[in-house]
């Protein structure tokens, strides 16, 4: 059928896939979404999962200001959100988080938590840091050291992790689409099977809700509590590279 008035044949157009449909289509891999530009106030950012996992935080102290359609967190205001549902990974599971972000500073900044033992943040522009206690109460930290400036401030990026399952785990890091490769002089647990331990987040933009407050903008948050085929990880990179001109 043609456009009315336009001679464009408009029967063929399709919908870009959203990151349910590029990663199974179903709430039960892909734990929270919170989507970019949607469902998002001061109060609250409503989870696109499709498992109601929203953001919230009815402290209006410790709010972040709406901005670059997510959320402008302020380190020294405390800005700090607790998800209405942990999102539990076991010991030797395998995830993947999706995150776009823009650093205002180069403070350690928490992304997701749950405690000062379970946790992904920033250290500092070019090491990330990732905590993890296992089942006999052991807790691991990962120290991911890249090059100079790689989270620097003042520009928009996607950081990708991925842990694949099993006891011989490895982690893997993208920044928009492209792998980051860590330092092994100056890394930990960066072999396989390392850091094969248990994580929970309860917590957007800090450590535990009282620390490490992040200071910048987080425009998207994705968790699957699966790792990614390599297929899914392009898929994804892809679709946060266009919706944010990345």
């Amino acid at each position: 059928m043609l456009g009315i008035g336009t001679g464009i044949d408009h029967s063929s157009v399709v919908e870009p896939a959203d990151l349910k449909e590029l990663t199974g289509n179903t709430a039960t891999t892909l734990q929270l979404w919170l989507k970019n530009n949607t469902d998002v106030t001061t109060s609250q950012w409503k989870d696109s999962s499709g498992n109601d996992n929203h953001a919230a935080q009815s402290s209006e102290a410790n709010q972040a200001t709406v901005s670059g359609g997510g959320l402008d967190f302020e380190t020294d205001q405390s800005d700090h959100y607790d998800l209405a549902t942990k999102i539990d990974i076991a010991d030797n599971q395998g995830f993947c988080v999706a995150i776009v972000v823009t650093r205002e500073s180069e403070t350690a900044g928490g992304l997701l938590s749950d405690s000062s033992t379970e946790m992904i943040q920033f250290e500092n522009a070019t090491t990330l840091r990732m905590k993890t206690l296992n089942a006999s109460a052991q807790t691991t930290t990962t120290d991911a050291v890249f090059p100079t400036n790689t989270f620097a401030t003042g520009s928009k990026f996607i950081l990708l992790i991925n842990r694949t399952a099993g006891a011989t785990n490895k982690f893997t890091f993208q920044k928009n689409g492209t792998t980051l490769t860590a330092d092994v002089d100056t890394s930990t647990n960066e072999a396989d099977g390392e850091n094969p331990g248990g994580i929970e987040f309860t917590v957007l933009g800090s450590r535990d809700g009282s620390v490490n407050f992040f200071d910048g903008i987080i425009h998207e948050v994705a968790v699957w509590n699966r790792s990614l085929t390599a297929q899914e990880i392009t898929d994804v990179n892809s679709y946060l590279q266009e919706i944010h001109g990345l």
